[in-house]
């Protein structure tokens, strides 16, 4: 997906996009990866990240690390974060 195009879709959608990704920075998250990674406050990542999972379209693997339903990869703390392109 190209970047104009994900920066035009809603939070909540570029989160899900975010854990589904394939690429070396996508897949289960903290709440901190999600914050760097999409560039936004803690205080509305958790907001949004806790909606989705009350809403049953994510997962909650431990405290403060999701991942998108049926996704089997583990959290690695050390994997890489996006870089947006300028």
């Amino acid at each position: 997906m190209s970047e104009i195009l994900f920066q035009t879709l809603g939070t909540s959608q570029r989160i899900l996009k975010l854990l589904e990704s394939e690429k070396e920075f996508g897949g289960p998250q903290s709440i901190k990866d999600v914050c760097q990674n999409l560039q936004m406050s803690n205080r509305n990542a958790r907001s949004i990240l806790s909606r989705m999972y009350k809403k049953g379209k994510i997962d909650r693997v431990s405290e403060g690390v999701y991942r998108v339903k049926g996704d089997v990869r583990e959290y690695d703390p050390s994997k890489p974060h996006h870089k947006a392109q300028k």
